[in-house]
């Protein structure tokens, strides 16, 4: 069995927003890696899940008679699970670089 948690908000992410990135200020990666760090905290703040909603997820699956292979717990999951699975490889890549700041609009 497999539990995949997406986005869930803890402190973490609190530390992952004041981490020092300065190593990348030199390189090509500058932009990329603050958009990145600007993302996924936000992503965290107002769309993750909750710490007592993972674990409700993985009572489910340890507790049920005849658990599911994969419980994908995930916060919107049509976006972040259902979509992804069914866009083409090249186009996620796509859009994804593009929202890292890698890919010039």
């Amino acid at each position: 069995m497999i539990i995949e948690p997406g986005t869930v908000n803890t402190a973490m992410y609190n530390k992952g927003e004041k981490e020092d990135l300065s190593e990348f200020k030199q390189t090509e990666y500058w932009e990329a890696v603050q958009n990145f760090q600007k993302f996924i905290v936000a992503e965290a703040r107002n769309n993750g899940l909750s710490p007592e909603r993972l674990g409700e997820a993985v009572h489910v699956a340890l507790s049920t008679a005849k658990p599911k292979a994969r419980y994908a717990v995930v916060p919107q999951r049509f976006k972040n699970w259902t979509l992804p699975r069914l866009l083409p490889v090249r186009m996620l890549d796509a859009a994804v670089a593009k929202q890292m700041g890698l890919k010039k609009p």
